[in-house]
């Protein structure tokens, strides 16, 4: 499987070319304590392989492709306190790459390589991931090495990669959809383990610790800290404090999620913290109900993520004046400021493209919301969905979002 996701990133590739991606390692928090390593997930894309300090190097020339890959030395010593490092014929078995070579020896290796297929040369185009989400975020190993490389060969043009994979990414293969079904059944009995322990003044951390219970039990991680708000709370977009008691007849608003192998679920659903709603939560949830329905039923290869927010807002600027939220100057903004979808997968705000027309295969989610904060009502529910020929399918269907439903389970639980 990683080896044919590298041959259609080769294929991508000009002729006598050079790509590298990199695993990066985990940045110092305090002392000699490091922040929890999460490999980069293009590396992982192509390799299978989640330890540090690794480089792939993909090398295209006119007589084929050869692929490098570069990890850290084991080292006896260090295996005493943490563990041994990946054996080369380990990380060989999980990526099918035998050209496997020291880390400390990168570049020497890749000189050599350079050396032999590129002298001739006047400019070697060297493609690797530069994206920042700031300015000032630190380098990445990507940028450290290829400064250096760049220095040693100043007819290198650096390039950017990203564009290459993320349109491979945005197209899930049989292996995603497989873990992410099970990322996601593992969140819908984490969501009901939380909810059938719901009662009110319970703590948000509370409900937070059942959510986390049932994911440790499946040796699950989170896709992202999960948001557990309640009342006027989940009209904060991304609340996390989760320190606060729901007080009896408030609603709460969970979004959250398993990572199973590094595949992400990114579910949001709303329940009285009593098990019943009253009158205007109903009305309110009733609309983010059919808003999501809504859009489900439209989704199609050829739309945009665009397109699909736009709709959501012709159909709340008739909803909200039908019940009377839009006088007084009242926008659809006013009660609602995110966008409904954004892709999934690898990461839960996963990869895309510029203007980017859904494509059978793609994931994403639909999570319309409304936030009156004046009466302390925040309502998000979101779905996961795979993108067929003519629709789409919800993965995530099986977990409860109908009010009655909401209702009998948390009434079943009680007694």
């Amino acid at each position: 499987m990683y080896k044919e996701r590298r041959s259609k990133l080769a294929e991508t590739l000009p002729t006598n070319s050079i790509a590298l991606l990199f695993s990066d390692v985990a940045p110092y928090k305090i002392g000699d304590e490091k922040y929890d390593f999460s490999v980069d997930r293009n590396f992982y894309y192509f390799t299978g392989l989640e330890n540090e300090n690794m480089m792939l190097a993909i090398v295209k020339t006119e007589l084929g492709i050869d692929e490098y890959l570069f990890i850290e030395r084991y080292d006896e010593e260090l295996a005493k306190w943490i563990g041994g490092r990946i054996l080369p014929e380990d990380a060989a078995k999980i990526s099918s790459i035998y050209n496997i070579y020291w880390k400390d020896e990168d570049m020497e290796t890749l000189g050599s390589v350079i050396s032999r297929n590129f002298m001739a040369f006047k400019t070697i185009p060297v493609y690797a991931d530069f994206t920042k989400q700031e300015a000032s975020q630190f380098d990445r190993a990507s940028h450290r090495f290829c400064k250096q490389l760049k220095n040693a060969y100043p007819q290198i043009q650096l390039r950017e990669i990203s564009t290459k994979t993320n349109a491979l990414r945005l197209i899930k293969d049989q292996d995603e959809l497989k873990k992410l079904n099970t990322a996601i059944q593992i969140t819908k009995d984490a969501i009901e383990h939380m909810m059938s322990h719901s009662h009110e003044n319970i703590a948000e951390y509370e409900l937070e610790a059942y959510f986390d219970f049932v994911l440790k039990s499946n040796n699950c991680h989170h896709s992202f800290p999960s948001i557990i708000a309640g009342g006027k709370n989940a009209t904060i977009l991304h609340y996390q404090e989760n320190n606060h008691k729901v007080k009896d007849r408030s609603l709460v608003l969970c979004d959250l999620g398993a990572a199973y192998q590094y595949i992400n679920a990114d579910i949001s659903r709303t329940f009285p913290v009593n098990g019943k709603f009253t009158k205007r939560q109903r009305q309110i949830y009733d609309i983010v109900l059919r808003a999501n329905k809504m859009i489900i039923n439209i989704i199609k290869p050829g739309l945009t993520l665009r397109d699909l927010n736009n709709e959501l807002i012709k159909f709340y600027h008739q909803e909200l004046s039908t019940i009377g939220l839009l006088k007084h100057g009242k926008t659809v903004q006013d009660y609602y400021w995110h966008g409904v979808s954004h892709m999934l997968g690898l990461e839960t705000h996963d990869v895309t493209l510029p203007n980017y027309k859904i494509q059978p295969g793609n994931v994403f989610t639909v999570e319309p919301g409304l936030y009156l904060e004046e009466e302390g009502i925040g309502i998000r529910i979101e779905d996961n969905v795979l993108v067929t020929e003519d629709g789409c399918i919800n993965l995530s269907k099986d977990i409860i979002k109908e009010i009655d439903d909401i209702e009998a389970f948390m009434a079943k639980a009680r007694n």
